[in-house]
């Protein structure tokens, strides 16, 4: 689904790309390939004009635009769950 010309299933990669900072171990988390979710860093590197993703020696690291939206995305899934979880009871 886009919101604005933004996938918002990209919203989903951002929070476990930066709760793993490893885009294999997201890959694997989310159930896709390991080119997939490199695409998707890649959109969402272009979308928000941030590496979002840095390498710094042999980790990847967060910028600290990607620290600064982490909560905001973290709560704004938690809420849409929320709503899910509340319209199906």
């Amino acid at each position: 689904m886009r919101y604005k010309r933004f996938d918002l299933n990209l919203l989903v990669v951002f929070d476990v790309l930066l709760k793993e900072q490893s885009v294999t171990r997201a890959a694997e988390r989310l159930n896709l390939s390991q080119p997939a979710m490199s695409a998707a860093l890649g959109r969402l590197r272009a979308y928000l004009n941030d590496d979002v993703l840095v390498l710094h020696g042999k980790k990847m690291v967060p910028t600290a635009h990607a620290r600064s939206m982490a909560p905001v995305v973290e709560k704004a899934l938690a809420d849409i769950d929320a709503l899910i979880t509340a319209s199906t009871v």
